[in-house]
């Protein structure tokens, strides 16, 4: 399904360096830049010259050590490192680039809660806020930080798209992360953005968490949190008109073959509804969506 309005969006909002802001005129980030590029790549009608240039921008922001920062006025290393290790991996002549940026994510992953807290969670596990595994480690929205779902489920799709480009040793980091998201699922199935229970209360799951989970776990489908996950989300859709929503769950359904006329005309009619409140990256995923070009986000099945 075409989106032209999504596509004149994105080429009409690129800044003048060649990336994208969060919203129209701000400045560019590497989040909303990589989007872009993997969803005008995804768009035979977009213009080359668009792709060019926001590719170039994210190779000029990568840091010495692989890694790259929010934005230009920062330097540290980040957790868009992720999505746009995502995105050069998609082009054969920028491999390199998205293989130095893998590095640095197995490099960098969050910290565990170290061994006090270990032994609280084991031996009074009901007097703790919340529930979780806290020696088990994935990825953050900063270097060396608490590990979220968001941020390893970007982190996990990227190093499975590179495979064998960044050797074994990835493996155990990668089965780990996994735990970690089967750790923090919701009961019943879903995520939300960090962790399932709070003081004895259940946390509800939210859609595009969901989504971008499964999507990172689509190698392991046939599982049962997995299929229960699929099932949480089709139900939260059912009043679901948000974009952000709507587009991480079509590419979730896209990537496991099911159909998804029916919420890709919803996502169009959403779009006349809210313009997406002009969120590139909202309009991004959501041209990658109605694209039905996924192969970025599509995994090889064990």
């Amino acid at each position: 399904m075409m989106f032209p309005a999504g596509l004149q969006f994105l080429q009409r909002t690129q800044n003048a360096d060649g990336g994208w802001g969060a919203v129209p005129d701000r400045q560019s980030n590497t989040e909303a830049t990589a989007l872009a590029v993997l969803a005008l790549a995804s768009c035979p009608e977009a213009k080359a010259d668009h792709v060019e240039r926001g590719l170039q921008w994210l190779v000029d922001l990568q840091n010495a050590d692989g890694s790259w920062p929010l934005h230009r006025n920062t330097t540290y290393g980040s957790w868009t490192t992720a999505p746009a290790t995502l995105a050069l991996a998609s082009f054969d002549d920028q491999r390199a680039h998205a293989i130095r940026g893998a590095r640095w994510l197995l490099g960098h992953r969050g910290r565990s809660l170290g061994w006090l807290a270990s032994l609280a969670y084991r031996l009074v596990p009901e007097k703790m806020a919340v529930r979780l595994d806290p020696d088990l480690r994935a990825w953050s929205w900063t270097a060396d930080g608490f590990s979220w779902v968001e941020p390893t489920a970007y982190a996990l799709i990227a190093l499975k798209k590179l495979g064998a480009d960044i050797g074994r040793s990835a493996g155990p980091h990668i089965r780990e992360a996994e735990r970690l998201l089967y750790d923090r699922m919701c009961s019943g199935g879903g995520w939300n953005h960090g962790n399932s229970n709070a003081y004895g209360v259940a946390i509800p799951p939210y859609p595009e968490t969901t989504a971008l989970a499964l999507i990172a776990l689509q190698d392991r489908q046939t599982e049962t949190p997995n299929r229960a996950s699929l099932e949480r989300l089709v139900a939260m859709l059912s009043e679901a008109e948000s974009g952000l929503s709507l587009s991480w769950a079509i590419l979730c359904f896209s990537v496991r073959g099911l159909d998804v006329a029916v919420w890709q005309r919803r996502l169009v009619r959403c779009y006349a509804t809210s313009g997406f409140l002009g969120e590139t990256r909202v309009v991004a995923l959501a041209l990658l969506a109605l694209s039905e070009r996924i192969g970025p986000l599509r995994l090889a099945l064990r």
